[in-house]
């Protein structure tokens, strides 16, 4: 590894985590009032429905909403409502795993 190398590697480092640092030292001694810390509590669902929803809804590189054509959307649809019902991780994985499992080997 060249200096350089490392003098990028140590410079991204220090770029990502400063905007990290600086609410938490900002906020820290600070209360939010209740509709920013609401509105807070909804970024992580947010960005993880963001990350999955292309994954899920894309297929071969096109929109797909079809449930025949697309084997992700049914253990998809499974996933949500045993989560929404459970509100438990791990049956919601179990199940995801072994709905697009079958999926995959049916179609």
């Amino acid at each position: 590894m060249t200096s350089q190398q490392l003098q990028l590697i140590l410079g991204m480092a220090i770029v990502t985590y400063i905007p990290r640092l600086l609410p938490m030292l900002v906020l820290s001694n600070r209360s939010v009032p209740d509709k920013i810390s609401k509105w807070m509590s909804f970024i992580p669902v947010s960005i993880f429905a963001a990350l999955i929803f292309s994954d899920i809804f894309f297929w071969e590189g096109q929109f797909n909403v079809d449930p025949i054509n697309n084997i992700k959307l049914i253990p998809s649809v499974i996933v949500f409502f045993v989560a929404y019902k459970t509100k438990n991780l791990l049956w919601s994985m179990v199940l995801g795993i072994s709905a697009i499992t079958l999926m995959v080997y049916v179609f």
